[in-house]
């Protein structure tokens, strides 16, 4: 093929290519998403295309206006319609071997005081007492868990006051009202720092530890509590 055609044929997919770019601009983020198999088809056809062409081929292509859009069809179901398991498989093999299995995860690293809020307001309606916990750091980073953008992330500690232990639960809100609940992992120092918070938050409030006022809302621990004492005051006599 002589070096004029490809320059014709180069011309014209550079053409082509431009107008498909400029296409996208009108698009969506979620048109754009759905449209990926689409680009990456688009834009290997116009980096590689002229260089599978033959004489014949370019003959043949330059006979429409728009010969990236005539191929793009048939190059999409080719790279998306086989099975890439195998090239997968060497794929991880190659980042086991250049990383190492043997690679630690990286430590994480505690919200600190400055990080959060914890509101006064808690419910001690439950099993557990519930405290809200404003927070101005990374759920990505932090708990590994990534919402929407759009979406908003609540923080809550849920205590146990018997056991004396605390659980972070994270509730992601999305624009439509819908709510979804992820358990998050609390770091020791970062648990410590919670109830500490809500212990204060309880003694300024109440006058009493966050147990003592949890009891309160309890009349039936209340009574099992009592119902001990007096047992134990009978057995003391005999």
């Amino acid at each position: 093929m002589s070096h004029e055609w490809k320059d014709v044929l180069q011309k014209r997919l550079d053409a082509n290519y431009t107008a498909f770019m400029e296409s996208l601009q009108k698009k969506t983020v979620s048109e754009l998403i759905a449209m990926a198999p689409e680009i990456t088809a688009a834009q290997q056809l116009h980096e590689e295309l002229l260089d599978a062409c033959d004489e014949d081929d370019a003959a043949f292509l330059l006979r429409f206006d728009d010969p990236l859009e005539t191929v793009r069809g048939y190059w999409e179901s080719e790279i998306t319609g086989c099975d890439h398991r195998g090239e997968m498989g060497h794929m991880l093999w190659r980042v086991r071997e250049d990383i190492g299995s043997d690679t630690e995860q990286p430590e994480k690293r505690p919200f600190t005081k400055d990080e959060i809020a914890v509101d006064p307001v808690m419910d001690f309606s439950r099993k557990e007492i519930v405290a809200y916990i404003e927070i101005w750091f990374d759920v990505g980073k932090r708990f590994q868990v990534y919402p929407n953008v759009d979406d908003s992330c609540d923080l809550y500690a849920k205590y146990d006051p018997v056991s004396r232990t605390l659980r972070g639960e994270l509730c992601i809100k999305d624009c439509d009202g819908g709510e979804q609940w992820e358990t998050v992992e609390l770091l020791p120092s970062e648990q410590e720092m919670i109830v500490k918070s809500m212990e204060e938050i309880c003694q300024k409030d109440t006058g009493k530890s966050l147990r003592d006022t949890w009891v309160d809302h309890h009349p039936a621990i209340n009574k099992k509590n009592l119902q001990e004492k007096k047992n134990g005051r009978h057995q003391h006599e005999r």
